[in-house]
């Protein structure tokens, strides 16, 4: 059954095409991530979890599918300094969760109430969360413009401000020329250190075998935050 987060039907024979390229992505996917998608579904026809037939290893940090040169950089100086409402500081939290996004994307749309739901999820914990908003293209964009997109998106977290890129640029862009997406998300710890990159576009829970990837990649995240608050506990 899909969640909320899932995406609407598309007309039947698109469906099926993108089931057959989603089928292929999670061939191809599934080795890079010690998965095994023969787990999904186990001899009594029963339902595997997403986090099980990934494989999970309790306490290990998951490696990101992208980005992984990441790992390990502080990235705190290179956040955006216009932020709506009050400052936001990496360093006063065990961890962050950083979302670069934009109100006319639709993997926004599916993924930042999951996020926001992961957030609520770990708040006892230590987990805090920061959007940070980056117009297409880029420009100009007033407060109000970026709260009531936020609000929209039931987005409850601390949000930030990259009119121009320079953040975008600076963490992400300027890395890899072939990124996939501008809307990604990082897993910071106190120090502001990437622990975990998931490079975008969609990540939601789902049990739609047409969202299998942002399902994958939902529960990965979930994992390593766990982890990453384990960590000293």
């Amino acid at each position: 059954m899909p969640t909320f987060f899932s995406r609407r039907r598309a007309a039947a024979p698109r469906a099926t095409t993108r089931a057959l390229v989603l089928t292929l992505a999670a061939t191809l996917f599934c080795p890079l991530v010690a998965c095994d998608a023969s787990r999904e579904v186990r001899d009594d026809g029963s339902a595997v979890d997403v986090a099980e037939a990934l494989q999970l290893e309790p306490g290990v940090m998951p490696l990101p599918r992208a980005g992984a040169e990441l790992l390990g950089q502080d990235v705190s100086a290179l956040l955006p300094t216009r932020f709506l409402g009050e400052a936001f500081d990496v360093h006063a939290h065990r961890a962050t969760l950083v979302r670069f996004w934009t109100d006319t994307c639709p993997h926004c749309r599916r993924s930042l109430p999951a996020l926001d739901a992961l957030l609520h999820e770990f708040a006892d914990d230590g987990l805090a969360g920061l959007a940070v908003y980056h117009p297409k293209p880029p420009r100009p964009v007033s407060d109000d413009v970026v709260s009531q997109a936020a609000a929209e998106l039931g987005w409850t977290g601390a949000v930030a401000v990259d009119a121009d890129w320079t953040s975008l640029q600076a963490i992400w862009l300027d890395g890899d020329e072939r990124r996939a997406a501008t809307s990604f998300s990082l897993l910071l710890d106190a120090d502001g250190v990437v622990r975990f990159v998931h490079p975008g576009p969609d990540l939601f829970p789902s049990d739609d075998d047409l969202d299998a990837e942002a399902a994958r990649d939902y529960a990965t995240l979930r994992h390593a935050i766990g982890v990453l608050l384990g960590e000293g506990a």
